[in-house]
């Protein structure tokens, strides 16, 4: 059964980090000046990177000092069928995402409308080649920290009162709320991205196929969206009144 210390970081995933994102990190950034806006982006990714570590070495180490099993976690490898199925449908989704990619960045107009259509998310993405570099470390956090936690660990939390599929449900909708910053459609938007890595665990039996589509999925949108912003058309200058 969970510990006391299972409950508190039960309660910091579901509540605590919901709030801090929303207020000491896209809130940083929308009240920061138009100049101050790179370094406190920046300093956000670090702040996450930070936090979610310490989130993920405090589930593993909760695991060894109680002695519990691996496979609970979602650590122990599996390759039987639901594996090698998730795996292939992993490179043939990776195969067209990089045709997509390779002809989005080539077309102006359809930049245009991806700025349009991530104009809420705008604060938070990557806008320079600094930011990005950045960007792509926090990519690979997010794939194994919110992995081991969302999934891995509140999957094994829950399943102690809900049968695995309700529990699955939980906690993607507690992923959700996690990015409740990005508003509610931004939430609706990443409890379904939870719901399917949720799918991807459970059919594959470990983390590890997860975190790696997690990671690269937040490292394309970041990427995709800094070459947005640096192709984007500077604003003209209004001509001057006779």
């Amino acid at each position: 059964m969970p510990s006391l210390l299972d409950h508190i970081l039960f309660v910091t995933l579901a509540v605590l980090f919901p709030l801090r994102a929303g207020t000491f990190g896209f809130r940083r950034i929308r009240l920061a000046s138009a100049e101050a806006r790179p370094r406190v982006r920046l300093s956000v990714y670090r702040q996450a990177m930070v936090i979610q570590w310490a989130l993920a070495l405090s589930a593993l180490g909760m695991w060894v000092s109680h002695a519990r099993e691996w496979e609970g976690l979602g650590l122990v490898p599996r390759f039987g069928w639901g594996f090698r199925g998730v795996l292939a449908g992993l490179l043939i989704a990776g195969f067209a995402v990089v045709r997509q990619r390779i002809q989005v960045m080539h077309d102006g107009d359809a930049l245009a409308r991806l700025r349009i259509r991530m104009s809420r998310l705008e604060l938070m993405l990557p806008h320079s080649r600094a930011e990005l570099s950045l960007f792509f470390k926090l990519s690979i956090t997010a794939g194994i920290c919110e992995e081991l936690l969302y999934r891995g660990y509140l999957i094994w939390y829950l399943s102690h009162w809900f049968s695995i599929y309700p529990a699955a449900a939980i906690a993607s909708l507690l992923f959700g709320i996690g990015h409740v910053y990005q508003g509610w459609r931004g939430v609706i938007t990443t409890g379904v991205v939870g719901a399917f890595l949720s799918a991807v665990y459970l059919l594959s039996g470990s983390l590890y196929l997860g975190m790696i589509m997690h990671a690269l999925m937040d490292a394309h949108s970041g990427h995709l969206m800094q070459v947005a912003y640096e192709r984007e058309p500077a604003l003209e200058p209004a001509p001057e009144q006779a």
